[in-house]
């Protein structure tokens, strides 16, 4: 009788409640989660690129996506794996590459529910959220650096870039244009590997560069930026490296890097994705932003900084730094190249 009176009793209780509330809430849907896709260049081209797989990783870990990194060798397998990618119901994907600008665009015009978004570059297509830079502002920043680390030494300025062409005149512009504001007798000596991992040839146009009396040469040349670091060490005039901290504690002669954030930028962009936010469109970040900048002009490194730079330098640069994030030193309006070369040199030296 006792436990009857129990049982009838707990029925109550619970049927007070379903009252109370009106219809008994439904569990909660588990959440779906999210599949992305990173299509970049295989791991190793660069560090640019490794950053920006480092970068998918890290914003893949924070918002439990099922992420996926699609290496791609060339164009045809750019085309082949990103269709490949917006087939297989990806939720999101990300390109790390100019590479993929093309094909990035025409998917994202087919696919309506597929977010699709890229790093350094600018496509065509509305549809396509996408994150480039004001890469002159570092380079100016190089150049800076440059100028106060040679002191006078020379007047003979290398760089050494992986192409000719519009692109890379944000690089040579914005170096050019930082040294001369130190070293207004500067001149200037530019070539081209045309490729990511062209080690022995820059290696050979920087030794080329150093014949020539350059004795501050901006390495610029991707995965072949060693082969300038190690003609640096053999000849012992001063270099630079590109996009994270290439300072070596076993190469004084690698002075500074150029740095441009890659892993900042996708996570950026997955970020915007999971929180909402999300925005078709261009956006355009610099020193500003913190997405571009210099070692030891907006960032320190862990590695010894080169005798040739003093503490006055450093405030010197620390104050080009603030005048470039402000607008005070323009460096995000780069001319066009001209055609003609000899109108070139009066921009950038010869």
């Amino acid at each position: 009788m006792k436990r009857l009176t129990v049982v009838l009793l707990v029925i109550a209780v619970a049927m007070s409640f379903t009252f109370a509330n009106g219809t008994k809430e439904a569990a909660a849907p588990a959440q779906k989660t999210v599949r992305a896709a990173l299509i970049t260049n295989p791991k190793g081209t660069s560090a640019y690129i490794n950053e920006g797989i480092a970068g998918f990783e890290k914003g893949c870990a924070k918002w439990g996506i099922d992420g996926t990194v699609i290496e791609c060798k060339n164009t045809a397998e750019y085309e082949e794996n990103s269709r490949a990618a917006a087939n297989e119901g990806y939720d999101l994907i990300l390109a790390g590459s100019w590479e993929a600008s093309s094909i990035m665009s025409e998917l994202a015009d087919i696919y309506d529910t597929i977010k699709f978004g890229i790093i350094d570059t600018v496509t065509e297509s509305s549809n396509v959220k996408c994150v480039q830079y004001f890469e002159g502002e570092g380079a100016y920043l190089i150049g800076v650096i440059a100028a106060l680390t040679v002191d006078g030494d020379s007047h003979n300025y290398g760089s050494i870039n992986v192409s000719q062409n519009e692109s890379s005149m944000k690089w040579r512009y914005g170096y050019s244009q930082g040294v001369l504001s130190i070293d207004p007798e500067a001149r200037f000596t530019f070539n081209y590997v045309y490729g990511y991992s062209e080690v022995n040839l820059a290696y050979e146009l920087a030794l080329q560069q150093y014949e020539l009396g350059c004795r501050f040469i901006n390495s610029c040349a991707a995965g072949g930026d060693t082969g300038t670091f190690q003609a640096a060490k053999e000849k012992g005039f001063w270099t630079s490296g590109q996009d994270v901290d290439m300072t070596d504690p076993n190469n004084k002669w690698i002075v500074t890097s150029q740095l441009k954030g890659a892993s900042e930028s996708i996570q950026y962009l997955i970020d915007q994705y999971m929180g909402g936010t999300w925005k078709t469109g261009i956006d355009t970040l610099g020193v500003a932003d913190g997405a571009i900048g210099a070692v030891w002009a907006t960032q320190d490194s862990v590695n010894p900084r080169s005798e040739r730079l003093s503490d006055d330098d450093i405030t010197y640069i620390k104050e080009v730094v603030k005048k470039l994030a402000s607008g005070e030193i323009d460096m995000r309006n780069i001319p066009a190249e001209p055609k003609d070369l000899n109108e070139l040199i009066p921009l950038i030296g010869r």
